[in-house]
């Protein structure tokens, strides 16, 4: 009866706390971004990072299709096509992001700000919700800690990563979820909110169900007054243990439905590499850590790798020591939460643990995500100190041991922040190592540290809980928190708004006349080399998701859901790609415009913009089926180009490979070196080599480095500056030199650190009239598309002859395609398989290829996303369920029911 009493009367409490939980962060926010001058406070946008090159192309590309009705579930899009549901849960499914529908393309940044706003108050909002039901108290002092959440150090690093943040929306309603069921065996919070975790980012939402299992068995643990043997805790809560296993099954059993299909998705990326050293119990930091309490102490400069952003408020910070200080608080129940505090900084601390909270993965880049379940476990703790009335509860000695120990663990951090990292990276060299030193706090931080600890601890202290207290409190912490934001946007380029309005209008106009973003039966890709739109980033800005952007077909990328055999595929036919996440449209020869289908090609720094490609042979031929048996070598480009081009049966010397007239070598000196980007690493010495070579066809000459000497920026032609559009620095690719004809004598020049390598190099020349006769020979057996043709249904008519049984089709050969002949299925055939050797050396599938008859033949390929229906089917079951469970346990049987077994 008590504790309805308490629950009615907290109840009662005004709804104005919510709001203010909401409101508070949400005014923080808008002065944050007004002082930033970003959208609509000004001219800067958030076009930078992951926000400029992922998240805003791959919200305008659902926006646009949404919009226009051409929203498939296969898109051409992303790379040379993939399934779309891997991309769109990852990346964009959040209610939020419904906010783009009310923003025309070139305003998207505009509505990205607010969703950011939006998300950070949410944050507030649903972890007031969590302190006022999970410890039946509310008042103005509530405030604090929703806001110290929601703007805590993980925020400040990480908001422009959005689809993180809905994760720190749900934790709070999880967590209470978590109490009720303990409390009451009314699992039905638990369960809706873990589920719509998993949905919004079942990456986060695997974090959840890691933490959601810890923080349970600390709650059934939490129950006993005292030690009690764990038999006799499994007989107790039994029901609630049962309560939570179902729970937790039928709520990954709902979110099945973006679950199957992501995961075989996700199969086909790069990312299940596995590293042994990831999977160490090497620690991962020193005590230096404890700086990241003080404001300040991480900025975006530091983004690929800091120390875990602990930051939560010195208010906070301080009652978390208050509560292992407090006399009021049982040291059983300090063991507890110490227990479980250092359960969830193993997590951070230990690699292999590390590894396991990231699925199993190392991030590259953004370490420690799992850092907000640390802070979320510290304020809550901090908010049981703070009901304890410190100011009353603690003598003075007691209250002297909280401040000598906030200011010992200070100052411990950042005079370890001054050495630790020091002598990691010179006693472990390594490029983490050496980030983790460049991202340590500046010492004189620690001055200010100690200033607001001391101030905290006055205010805290005060024997009489008045209002200007807290409120004194709460601008001090708010301030904290804003300046702490401010502080961590260090060293960002923040886009401009104007300028991505006006170059978004043009790059659109100039697609437009190639009808690009139409959906039209010949189906046909764009190259856009450099869009404009590159002017609106004060970053590097390196177009992989442009065609995402504009929605057109292309075949570069950017995600983390890029399908690795594909981009392996590109790759060993010479297109640049600097890692699994990556490939670009740079490296192109006339080759690959046939095979990928690529009709048109644009530059807006050249003219004319507008290149319509004599080299394009349609979306799909006929091909000898001994195309089928190729395989592709890696870091080979070059070789395999001349292997595909005898496979098709081209001329002999298609691929003429240039005369080396001459080769010189001297040491490179400070002019030659000039050029060469400061990020680009050149340990020991450098030198200048220049061949000179004469061509043997007119054509487009190119050039390849298999040993990987070359340092692309260095490059000139003639004396001239031939540096590609992009850094491909340290990487192989196919360079393009222009076009030349027969007998050209030309100088090519570059910087290498091994010279003696420089003899593997390779240039060619692709014969101009030699691969046009090949290519017009392609286009008489095209695959010539119905218009009824679509995106997942390709219909379309080719011929078939004795030489040529095999349709090529351009789209990559994964699972969820199946081909139908005249009607018949058949079984897909992998067209050139491709090679991967770093970081692993594996074979993947090639192209989509169709076995055919002599004659005419009618080709269907159809897809279906893989694991989409078993999972809705799943999670329809699961819905069922857990409507009849929730029916039968939580609303038939009154509360009351559960209290006799508490």
């Amino acid at each position: 009866m008590k504790q309805q009493r308490n629950t009615l009367t907290a109840l009662r409490v005004s709804r104005w706390v919510y709001l203010g939980a909401f409101f508070v962060p949400l005014a923080i926010m808008v002065v944050i971004f007004w002082q930033l001058k970003i959208t609509p406070f000004g001219n800067r946008n958030l076009m930078f990072s992951d926000m400029g090159a992922q998240y805003v192309p791959i919200l305008e590309y659902l926006r646009s299709t949404v919009t226009t009705g051409q929203f498939h579930l296969f898109s051409f899009s992303s790379g040379t096509g993939s399934g779309i549901i891997p991309l769109l849960t990852y990346y964009v499914i959040s209610p939020f992001n419904l906010l783009i529908f009310l923003f025309p393309a070139a305003k998207l940044p505009l509505a990205v700000t607010w969703i950011v706003i939006l998300k950070i108050s949410t944050i507030g909002l649903t972890m007031a919700i969590f302190i006022r039901h999970a410890f039946l108290r509310s008042g103005w002092s509530l405030i604090l800690f929703s806001t110290a959440f929601s703007l805590c150090g993980f925020t400040a690093m990480y908001f422009y990563d959005i689809m993180w943040l809905d994760a720190l929306i749900w934790l709070p309603l999880v967590a209470l979820g978590l109490h009720r069921l303990v409390s009451l065996h009314h699992y039905g919070l638990y369960t809706l909110s873990l589920t719509a975790t998993i949905i919004s980012n079942y990456y986060m939402g695997y974090m959840t169900c890691l933490f959601s299992v810890m923080y349970f068995i600390y709650l059934v643990i939490e129950h006993q007054p005292t030690a009690t043997p764990f038999k006799e805790v499994w007989r107790m809560h039994w029901a609630a243990i049962r309560q939570f296993l179902i729970g937790s099954v039928l709520a990954g059993g709902m979110a099945m439905i973006v679950l199957i299909p992501t995961a075989m998705g996700m199969l086909l990326t790069g990312k299940s590499t596995v590293f042994i050293n990831n999977y160490l119990p090497t620690p991962l930091f020193g005590p230096e850590v404890l700086a990241q309490f003080g404001l300040g102490s991480s900025n975006y400069v530091t983004h690929l790798y800091h120390a875990p952003s602990l930051f939560m408020g010195t208010l906070m910070f301080l009652l978390l020591i208050v509560y292992f200080v407090s006399p009021k608080i049982l040291a059983v129940e300090k063991r507890r939460t110490m227990w479980l505090l250092i359960a969830m900084g193993l997590g951070l601390l230990i690699t292999l643990f590390n590894t396991a909270w990231h699925m199993f993965q190392q991030p590259a880049g953004f370490p420690f995500r799992n850092v907000y379940f640390f802070t979320f476990l510290a304020l809550t703790a901090a908010y049981r100190a703070w009901q304890t009335h410190p100011a009353q509860t603690m003598n003075d000695p007691q209250k002297v041991l909280a401040l000598v120990w906030g200011a010992g663990l200070l100052t411990i951090g950042y005079l370890s922040a001054q050495v630790i990292p020091r002598i990691w990276e010179r006693a472990l060299p390594s490029y983490n190592n050496e980030l983790y030193l460049q991202s340590q706090p500046d010492f004189h931080l620690l001055w200010l540290s100690l200033a607001l600890l001391l101030v905290n601890t006055m205010l805290l202290f005060v024997s009489e809980w008045r209002p200007i207290r807290i409120g004194l409190l709460g601008i001090i912490i708010s301030f904290e928190l804003g300046g702490n934001f401010l502080a961590a946007t260090h060293g960002i380029s923040f886009g401009s708004q104007t300028q991505f309005e006006k170059y978004y209008q043009k790059d659109a106009a100039m697609l437009s006349k190639v009808t690009a973003t139409k959906r039209k039966p010949n189906l046909h890709r764009v190259e856009f080399l450099h869009s404009q739109i590159g002017a609106a980033y004060s970053g590097a800005y390196n177009h992989y998701n442009d065609p995402l952007l504009y929605g057109y077909a292309g075949n570069s990328s950017y995600s983390s859901t890029l399908i690795e055999q594909a981009r392996v595929f590109q790759h060993d036919l010479g297109y640049f790609s600097p890692n699994v996440r990556r490939i670009s449209s740079q490296g192109y020869t006339h080759l690959t415009d046939t095979l990928f289908g690529i009709k048109y090609r644009l530059n807006a720094n050249k003219k004319p913009v507008v290149n319509e490609l004599n080299s394009y042979a349609g979306i799909g031929f006929a091909v000898p089926d001994k195309l089928a048996h190729l395989k592709l070598a890696d870091q080979q480009a070059l070789t395999n180009q001349q292997r595909v081009l005898t496979a098709l049966g081209a001329p002999k010397d298609t691929l003429a490979p240039v005369s080396v007239l001459k080769v010189t070598t001297k040491r490179a000196g400070v002019a030659d070196l000039a050029a060469i980007p400061k990020r680009t690493q050149l340990p020991g010495p450098r030198y200048l080599q220049t061949v000179t070579v004469r061509v043997n066809a007119t054509g487009l000459l190119h050039g390849y480095s298999p040993s990987d000497t070359v340092i692309y920026s260095s490059l000139k032609v003639n004396g001239k500056k031939a540096k590609p559009l992009v850094n491909a620095d340290g990487f192989r690719y196919i360079i393009n030199f222009g076009e030349h004809t027969k007998g050209t004598v030309m100088t090519i020049s570059y910087i290498t650190r091994e010279p003696a390598a420089g003899a593997s190099n390779q240039f060619a020349t692709l014969n101009q009239a030699k691969y046009l006769k090949l290519v017009d020979s392609l286009k008489r057996q095209r695959y010539k598309l119905r218009v009824n043709s679509g995106v997942t249904w390709i219909s379309g008519d080719v011929t078939g002859t004795a030489n040529r049984k095999l349709l090529y089709v351009s789209i990559p050969d994964t699972p969820g395609w199946t081909a139908k002949v005249n009607g018949k299925p058949v079984a897909i055939k992998s067209v050139m398989h491709a090679e991967s050797l770093i970081p692993v050396k594996q074979t993947y599938k090639g192209m989509i290829g169709v076995p055919l008859k002599s004659g005419t033949n009618h080709v269907t390929l159809t897809y279906q996303t893989p694991g989409l229906k078993i999972g809705a089917l799943i999670s329809l079951l699961s819905g069922v369920l857990f409507l009849l469970f929730w029916f039968t346990v939580e609303w038939l049987r009154p509360v009351g029911k559960h209290h006799h077994n508490e």
